[in-house]
């Protein structure tokens, strides 16, 4: 008895939006363990579980490139390339649908322009594959399009960069950084550009006040009693530090007085000084494309790994057993 297998249909079963690709690539190996086509010309010809699996063991040199993730995103930081991806998630289409869909856009190119400057460049990231006239999305790039969908974000970045944008936005994630916390991931002269695109395009915003002397107080527990005033001033020092102009507006003297009264606390070592430099952080439109980045790098670490998996197991020899059915397995002939 040979079994025989609906492609189309146990691809659109393992397929879920929510699922890891390795994940997936380890479904679809189960099923073809107990797939007996009538010819191998019908997996290639047919199979979209059989032509997914290529996929990945195709790019796996892309993938495994320490520049992907950039090259990734350059591909992508593209109006018109998105627009093809979108064109893509629709159906297969020919250049020339491409193009016409480009021009329902407002996009008006040549289809030798669009095949050299945005088609190309998503081939080569493995978003999207030729198959005859026709273009596709890969699995791969079906995941990128989610991606898309579910962050919607606007990307002002530059398409054709060392991604010194994307890494500071990486950094800025964790919290406020200074310049100097921010240095370390960049050429001082990158980094002065990168910070000044990233503000002006709304995603980092600058502290309010330049590097200035903040005021602490010491650990140190008084031993001499304090006057109204010393004590007022004593006491409205936060743990976090202030300034002598908001301390003097906090208390309401003068800040001729705010001084005098901080010199008396630094001279009985109740109070010390340090310089509080200005920080970076992002807005809500730059935490959300700094998120959108992370969940692309983690859907590029996903991706390898399938990739790594489908490698290994095309290593392992033809007598090696079979895996555990799964719930998408069909049952092996009796």
């Amino acid at each position: 008895m040979v079994l025989e297998i609906n492609s189309r249909q146990w691809l659109s079963k393992i397929v879920d939006n929510s699922a890891e690709l390795v994940e997936i690539m380890k479904k679809a190996d189960n099923i073809c363990q107990y797939c007996e086509p009538i010819s191998p010309m019908i997996c290639i010809e047919q199979c979209e579980i059989w032509r997914a699996k290529n996929e990945f063991l195709e790019m796996n040199g892309v993938l495994c490139r320490r520049d992907h993730v950039r090259k990734l995103f350059n591909a992508v930081k593209n109006d018109r390339r998105q627009k093809v991806i979108e064109a893509l998630s629709e159906r297969p289409r020919s250049m020339g649908g491409l193009q016409a869909f480009l021009k329902s856009r407002g996009y008006y190119h040549s289809q030798r322009t669009i095949a050299s400057e945005y088609v190309k460049p998503l081939v080569k990231a493995g978003i999207v594959k030729k198959d005859g006239d026709k273009h596709r999305l890969t699995l791969y790039g079906q995941k990128f399009r989610d991606l898309l969908n579910r962050f919607n974000v606007d990307n002002p970045l530059p398409p054709h960069s060392r991604c010194y944008e994307e890494i500071m936005l990486k950094k800025l994630k964790d919290g406020p950084k200074s310049y100097a916390d921010l240095v370390e991931s960049a050429a001082q002269k990158s980094l002065s550009r990168s910070l000044k695109r990233l503000t002006e395009n709304g995603l980092v915003t600058k502290s309010k006040s330049p590097n200035y002397v903040f005021y602490f107080r010491t650990k140190k527990v008084p031993k001499k009693a304090f006057s109204p005033t010393e004590k007022k001033i004593y006491e409205t020092i936060p743990e976090v530090g202030i300034s002598a102009h908001e301390l003097s507006w906090k208390v309401d003297i003068s800040l001729r007085r705010t001084y005098k009264y901080l010199r008396k606390l630094r001279k009985r070592r109740l109070a010390f000084t340090r310089k509080k430099p200005r920080t970076y952080e992002l807005t809500p439109a730059g935490l959300e494309l700094a998120n959108f980045l992370e969940e692309t790098a983690n859907l590029v670490s996903d991706a390898s790994k399938a990739s790594a998996f489908l490698l290994e197991r095309f290593k392992q020899p033809k007598d090696a057993p079979a895996p555990l059915l799964t719930e998408f397995s069909p049952r092996p002939p009796q």
